[in-house]
């Protein structure tokens, strides 16, 4: 009765211990509308960001005026995209276009380019 219960045991935790990596899940309408609305709150910490980064890197000046513009171009891209995220997330993923993953096939693993290096 041990062996069975030590098998079953072991059965269970193997299962539930298979995940299947090759297909990523769709997003749905909730990732999308959260990820939108991610996008039009959050941009305008890209001219901080782009502004510190561009500091730390290349100096004051540099990260004043080039953080700027950069950072006001990634606020303005990503507002765009939140937008057209909110806009389209009632659509679903295959009224609009399918995701790049999602073409049905299914690649080996590990890649062939992993083979001579696989530990």
């Amino acid at each position: 009765m041990k062996q069975l219960l030590i098998t079953l045991a072991l059965v269970m935790t193997f299962s539930m211990a298979h995940a299947d990596l090759t297909m990523p899940k769709k997003p749905t309408f909730y990732d999308r509308l959260g990820q939108g609305l991610a996008n039009v709150i959050l941009a305008p910490a890209e001219l901080f960001d782009s502004t510190y980064m561009l500091t730390q890197a290349e100096g004051p000046t540099v990260g004043t005026t080039k953080g700027l513009v950069q950072g006001a171009g990634r606020m303005i891209m990503d507002v765009g995209v939140g937008v057209a995220e909110i806009v389209t997330s009632p659509f679903g993923v295959d009224g609009i276009k399918s995701a790049a993953y999602d073409s049905g096939n299914v690649n080996a693993y590990p890649p062939a380019d992993l083979y001579d290096n696989w530990y």
